[in-house]
């Protein structure tokens, strides 16, 4: 018990004065530390020299479905039944020009154009009859102009006669009554000769009228046969063979593929940027004469595979007036399609179009109705501008720049934004050879001392050495834009 007692107490001693001899041995015989020099971290920044690009094309893109310029509905102007129907006027085909669509039964009105015909020459027969006849009045009125003569010398003759008792007053009395009958024989044929002319205008009239009648009749006989207007495509077709249809009925849809038109909503403020000029010329100055048109590239990508199908156009016009909605000005691309033309076996294809002399979109596809479409319209030409990456300028509309190796921020103005780019204009703020920093930086302090390089050299994440990279290519002056 007493041993047990002792060992509780000296053992803890032992083992105590053991550690302390062990840490003063540790102590006494322990390595100290390197001493190392601070180091001032200098943070790095992507700042490539900034140069200015020449001749540089604004492009201001928008989006818009394509529709037809020419749409039209097929009517007919006469009523009747459907007699023939071209194989190809059904929904989806495409129509030339002047191409028979319908024809209606033409029976009533090429009845109605005989009967005007006979019209006339009944009415003819009646001018010549007439024509006739006045001959015949003014023969006769000869006659008895002739025969008044003779009579008036008859009644002198007799007065003559009673003067030396040689005749008597009864036989005078008959040479004076047949003189006035010859009188009045005579005033009749001129009474007669008067009217001829009244009649004939009136019959002149008639055939005039007839004539007018027989044109329109011939017109509604033409109006039987429907054509085509335009060489396009069918949007629909309402009728078949047999129906009877009505003046003024929708007998289906036809639109024009030669020329379609993409309507696209920009900012009001980018038609600055276009040669306005050109988009509103005056009225004393032909838009064809003048020879010049803002350019305008479609894109339209195909569903599926992705691959991007372009067309070369033109901006046709400005529509009236601002979105109600939006506040956006609306502009109007144009595109040639390649026109339809029709085979020696009856069949439609495509012949190339022309835009300034020069073959444009062949061995496309046609823009249809509908396409959503990007359309890039190719602005006013810069002769001088900077381009920054859009995230280089910061929110209050200033820039950072390394000027003797320190950190500056610099106000710009900044002329429009375009995608990811910024466009800077000289004397905005940037000069030749300036270098701004495009790259973000954590913790700015302006006047702080900063490495500027042209590019990220090393970097973990690759993806944003990428981007960093493209963007720099960017800052290099592009070659020059021939007019």
């Amino acid at each position: 018990m007493k041993l047990r007692i002792v060992l509780n107490i000296v053992l803890p001693i032992i083992l105590l004065a053991g550690a302390v001899l062990v840490g003063t041995w540790l102590i006494a015989w322990r390595r100290q530390p390197a001493q190392r020099v601070p180091h001032k971290v200098v943070p790095r920044v992507v700042a490539p020299p900034i140069e200015p690009r020449l001749n540089q094309r604004v492009e201001i893109i928008g989006y818009g479905s394509a529709r037809p310029k020419i749409q039209l509905k097929i009517t007919p102007q006469v009523t009747g039944i459907i007699v023939e129907k071209a194989p190809n006027f059904l929904s989806g085909k495409y129509v030339s020009e002047g191409q028979v669509l319908c024809r209606i039964e033409e029976t009533d009105y090429k009845l109605a154009v005989e009967r005007v015909e006979k019209s006339i020459e009944l009415l003819n027969a009646q001018l010549e009859r007439l024509n006739q006849e006045e001959k015949n009045l003014e023969e006769s009125q000869q006659i008895e102009t002739e025969r008044r003569e003779l009579a008036r010398s008859q009644v002198k003759k007799v007065s003559r006669l009673v003067e030396r008792n040689a005749a008597s007053d009864n036989e005078l009395d008959l040479a004076r009554e047949e003189l006035l009958s010859q009188e009045v024989r005579l005033q009749d044929m001129v009474n007669k000769l008067a009217l001829i002319g009244p009649d004939r205008a009136k019959l002149e009239a008639e055939i005039a009228s007839k004539k007018v009648e027989l044109k329109q009749a011939q017109t509604n006989l033409a109006r039987c046969i429907l054509k085509s207007p335009v060489a396009g495509r069918v949007l629909s077709c309402n009728i078949e063979v047999g129906e009877q249809v009505q003046t003024g009925a929708n007998c289906g849809e036809i639109y024009g593929t030669d020329i379609m038109e993409v309507p696209v909503s920009i900012a009001y403020t980018d038609l600055e940027w276009m040669d306005k000029e050109l988009l509103e010329p005056s009225k004393e100055v032909n838009e064809t004469e003048s020879g010049e048109d803002i350019e305008a590239i479609i894109e339209w990508q195909r569903p599926g595979n992705g691959q991007t199908v372009s067309w070369r156009g033109r901006i046709d016009r400005i529509e009236a007036g601002l979105e109600a909605k939006t506040r956006t000005a609306s502009l109007v691309a144009q595109v040639k399609n390649p026109r339809l033309k029709r085979t020696s076996n009856n069949t439609l294809s495509r012949s190339p179009s022309y835009m300034n002399g020069r073959r444009s979109n062949e061995d496309k596809p046609m823009l249809e109705v509908n396409m959503f479409c990007k359309v890039t319209v190719l602005g006013k030409k810069l002769a001088e501008v900077y381009i920054l990456p859009r995230q280089a300028v910061l929110p209050d509309g200033s820039v950072y720049k390394v000027v003797d190796g320190r950190l500056a921020k610099e106000p710009v103005k900044v002329g429009r934004f375009a995608g990811e780019e910024a466009i800077i204009l000289p004397g905005s703020g940037i000069s030749r050879g300036d270098r701004v920093v495009i790259n973000t930086i954590a913790k700015p302090v302006i006047g702080m001392t900063v490495e500027a390089v042209d590019s990220i050299t090393s970097n973990p994440n690759a993806a944003s050495e990428n981007r960093t990279k493209e963007k720099v290519s960017r800052l290099k002056p592009a070659a020059q834009v021939q007019p």
